[in-house]
């Protein structure tokens, strides 16, 4: 191995020119399969006698050495002897190199990907390193291997997969102890960094599962005690004097930041009343004996802070977190004494900005920051806004005083309206919001009060000389689920929110005001004020929609289009193509970003989402247009490009364009050629996506094809390799759909025959079998128990269905018994083990016949009811009304005429069979069954 050479082509990486860099890549290339090369980059990243460019391009190709080729069987991979090698260096070279940012980071993640491997034991020489008491470099790299060892092991659940970890940390967590205990003591940077990986090991160690450890309940204090003594711990002045900005990135502002977060998330996880993961003693101990002293600290802290001291953002949301867990539990007769000053002097505050500099310097990152309802993070504003949701539902007699403290700020703000006061008045309002809930409800006793509330805290601040307080103003008015009933207030807040939509040069009051628009638009009076201007309004968010990434602005433009639909049909096309452009302009844009590994796409994705949306709910309500020609690329662009993040979304919109014109177009077709022949590359793992498309292709388009056509085929074939896969894919679904092409041909095929050799080796819903059972023995009875009888399941599959009874209870399930029971009472020979039964089946298909004409009428109700509002669904087993919205089979068929015709066509052919069912029934059921024939008759003689 030439040294020399090697240490040249390194250098030769980082070199400007293209050329030269790949010839440099391409001789260390031919290095990796000498044995010993991965262990020499190892040796030459921690050499001093190196230069540094030199050293940290061999860390970099050792990490990527270890990543890709630890392990394997391939030339290149690096071997056992050597792996053992680069277990024992790796260690040493931490310990060299513990202070370099530069090396240290490459063979941290290495170390990282050995121990994702497997089998290496770091007990013995973390316990060496971290006893080492006269070099902090020991020390250090002890804890830097401790961390990654936890971590690799973070996710173990059962006893016997955590044991190698209960393992680090009964060996490791008392040497800890002493070592935090020096620690606390001191103040420098090297010492918290070593403090910070103390407190993360304990994150990991704790992370899913209570430790063996702590089962030893006199551990637990020494930990506790701990992470109390850092939340309380001032922070030198060197860290107090950098700018909040880089202070957070201080590793002694990260320990306080995990002396909260892990006492937060511990007692979250362990020691609430409804902990599963600790034992009833565990938790009542916990609860008794620390939450006091936890409580009395944090007390303190939020004096000293409410006094002036500094806290980070992340601190503080986890210190809220903490009090909105014990609101809560029994902890709150801990709390309530100090709730007041706790709303005053911490939530409160969270809630208000401290300065505007973001409102003016980016609106867009200001919207997403302060108004996106499904913003995920850590901050203290969102910690405040969960307290005071909890706090109204659970303690919602603390409601007077959190109304008394919005009084005082509205009041002192209306007296003083100056900036500091604007800015309370907006943390106001967003406290007004966390509570809306509560006050809105129909057993509140504030619910009269609402309209006055919002005509005295909110109408003012529509037209406030504040911008950011008009814009919070309008966000109040969008969260408030509430009917109004002063009218003239109505009018008021919809007047204020329709000047601020028209505010062109404020995008937050813009878009917030048109949020709010998006929940007045559910009153009739709006509805009617603002339907003349309802295709300018759509102009103004589609052209928002093309500038900024707010995914907000689809959901808002999917309810116009919903509430205005008749308005906006005559300007369809042209938002259609505007929406669809849209999409495919995001959605390439997101893929190009996720390619070049760039910045995260997830706004584009939300985004893209939504236009899709909003594509499918215009194809639903627009029935009079033809959207499809507009909206097929989009789908297109999705089902060839294997846009995943799209997919559901798209196929959606596919099934909602084919129902909505009933009929399968040529577009359509080629879609789903597109969509068969996705299944040879991606689409099965998708498969469940799917599933709404292909009925809608079955229902509306293999009705006017033949048996044998090659689109059936192709369907069929996918359905087969799908339930014939070991994996399952959502054999459910696939074998509905092949209930669906039965029932659609009125023909017996092979499908039943596969489905049951399934049935019988593996466990499959039983729903499903039965469904596709009774679809089969409605086009050919004799057929069907032939293969049920050879198979052995006769009996056993009528048991199943009889079991499942009440998953059958909708239209659709009804009609499909129907029918299968009418083909195998009709059947002339009823295999012997189930002809006991036949009073059973009788009985069963007066049942079904009876009880149709109230699920009818019960779908019919259900289809009068706004498509998007939540319906009270009965909550059956499996089916329930899962296909009130969606089309079926059987939609055309009048159950009623072909009972009729088929049982009156029984009682010529097979008169016996047919006074054995009659007999089967009870003097009432005849009655009845007489009546609904007769009822039958009379109307097919009125035709």
């Amino acid at each position: 191995m030439d040294r020399s050479a090697i240490l040249n082509a390194l250098t030769a990486t980082l070199d400007p020119n293209l050329q030269v860099r790949k010839q440099a890549e391409a001789q260390l290339s031919a290095c990796e399969t000498q044995p010993g090369f991965t262990a020499f980059c190892l040796d030459v990243a921690i050499d001093d006698s190196i230069t540094p460019s030199q050293r940290s391009s061999s860390a970099v190709y050792f990490k990527n050495r270890i990543y890709v080729h630890w392990g394997g069987s391939t030339d290149r991979a690096i071997g056992p002897e050597e792996q053992e090698q680069i277990k024992t260096k790796i260690i040493e070279a931490l310990v060299k190199c513990y202070n370099d940012s530069h090396i240290r980071p490459q063979l941290t993640v290495a170390v990282k990907h050995i121990l994702s491997r497997g089998g290496w034991d770091l007990n013995q020489p973390i316990n060496h390193l971290i006893t080492n008491t006269t070099d902090p470099a020991y020390c250090y790299t002890g804890l830097l291997l401790l961390l990654e060892a936890t971590k690799s092991l973070r996710y173990k659940y059962d006893d016997h997969d955590r044991q190698p970890l209960n393992n680090y940390i009964n060996n490791t967590f008392p040497i800890l102890e002493q070592r935090a205990s020096h620690l606390i003591q001191q103040t420098d940077y090297m010492s918290g960094e070593m403090m910070y990986y103390i407190l993360k090991i304990f994150k990991y160690a704790t992370l899913v599962a209570l430790p063996t450890y702590f089962h030893q309940l006199s551990n637990l204090e020494t930990w506790v005690s701990l992470h109390l003594a850092i939340t309380q711990k001032p922070l030198p002045q060197e860290v107090l004097d950098v700018e909040p900005s880089d202070r957070i990135l201080d590793k002694r502002v990260k320990c306080q930041k995990w002396g909260f977060g892990n006492l937060s998330r511990f007692y979250q996880r362990y020691c609430t009343p409804t902990s599963k993961n600790a034992s009833p003693e565990f938790i009542e101990y916990f609860n008794k004996t620390y939450v006091p002293q936890i409580l009395q600290v944090y007390f303190g802290i939020v004096e000293k802070w409410g006094s002036g001291s500094w806290l980070s953002d992340s601190s503080l949301y986890n210190l809220i977190s903490f009090f909105e867990k014990c609101i809560m539990t029994e902890a709150w007769s801990l709390i309530q004494p100090h709730y007041s000053a706790i709303l005053r002097h911490l939530i409160f505050p969270c809630l208000c900005q401290e300065n505007l500099e973001l409102f003016e310097d980016d609106p867009e990152e200001y919207i997403r920051r302060y108004f996106d309802i499904n913003r995920e993070s850590n901050t203290a504003d969102i910690a405040a806004v969960d307290a005071l949701f909890v706090t109204a539902h659970h303690r919602f007699e603390e409601i007077n005083g959190i109304l008394g403290l919005l009084n005082e700020v509205f009041t002192q703000f209306f007296a003083n309206q100056s900036e500091e006061t604007a800015l309370k008045a907006e943390g106001g309002l967003r406290v007004l919001s966390s509570i809306s809930f509560a006050l809105t409800k129909k057993d509140s006793p504030f619910l009269s009060q609402v309209d006055q509330m919002i005509d005295s805290f909110v109408v003012p601040l529509l037209t406030s000389q504040f911008l950011f307080l008009r814009a919070r103003s309008c966000e109040t008015v969008s969260i408030f689920s509430h009917t109004y009933t002063d009218k003239n207030v109505l009018s008021k807040v919809f007047q204020g929110v329709h000047a601020n939509f028209n505010n062109t040069e404020c995008l937050p009051v813009q878009i917030e005001a048109a949020d709010a628009l998006k929940v007045l638009i559910t009153d009739s009076l709006v509805i009617d004020a603002i339907r003349p201007e309802v295709p300018s309004i759509m102009k103004t968010l589609l052209s928002l929609s093309k500038v900024f990434e707010l995914d907000m602005l689809a959901e808002i433009m999917e309810a116009f289009v919903e509430t205005f639909s008749d308005d906006l049909e005559p300007f369809a096309v042209d938002m259609g193509q505007s929406l669809c452009d849209q999409f495919i302009r995001t959605a390439t844009e997101m893929m190009e970003m996720q390619t070049s590994g760039g910045d995260s796409a997830e706004d584009k994705e939300y985004q893209a989402i939504g236009f899709m949306n909003t594509m499918t709910t215009m194809t639903m309500s627009m029935t009079k247009v033809n959207l499809e020609p507009v909206f097929m690329p989009a789908i297109e662009f999705v089902v060839q490009n294997a846009s995943i993040s799209f997919l559901t979304e798209a196929m959606e919109l596919a099934e909602s364009l084919i129902s909505a014109q009933r009929n399968v177009s040529d577009n359509a077709w080629k879609l789903y050629s597109l969509v068969i022949d996705s299944f040879q590359t991606y689409a099965a793992e998708f498969f469940e996506t799917y599933i709404p498309f292909f009925e809608a292709i079955i229902v509306f388009g293999f009705k006017g094809l033949q048996y044998n056509d090659p689109k059936v085929t192709a369907l069929k074939q996918v359905l087969h390799e799908l339930i014939a896969s070991p994996v399952d894919y959502d054999n459910v679904g696939a074998i509905e759909l092949l209930e669906y092409i039965i029932l659609t041909f009125n023909e017996f095929n092979d499908d039943l025959v596969l489905v049951l050799k399934k049935f019988k080796e593996e466990e499959l819903a039983p729903h499903s079998i039965v469904r596709i059972l009774l679809a089969s023995m409605s086009v050919d009875s004799v057929r069907t128990l032939q293969v049920t009888e050879s198979l052995g399941e006769t009996l056993r599959l009528s048991e199943i269905w009889f079991n499942l009874s009440t998953s059958f209870e909708t239209v659709y399930g009804l009609k499909l018994q129907i029918l299968g029971l009418l083909g195998l009472l009709s059947t002339p020979q009823i295999p012997g083990s189930i002809v006991g039964y036949l009073q059973q089946f009788s009985v069963k298909l007066f049942t079904c016949v009876s009880r149709l004409p109230e699920a009818i009428s019960k779908r019919q109700e259900q289809l009068k009811a706004d498509y998007y509002s939540p319906v009270d669904y009965e909550d059956v087993e499996y089916e329930a009304d899962e296909d009130v919205f969606k089309s079926t089979p059987l939609d055309d068929l009048n159950s009623f005429v072909d009972f009729n015709n088929k049982f009156t066509h029984l009682h010529s052919v097979m008169p016996e069979r047919h006074q054995q069912i009659m007999d089967s029934l009870s003097v009432d059921q005849k009655r009845v069954l007489h009546e609904i024939l007769m009822f039958i008759t009379s109307q097919e003689q009125t035709k």
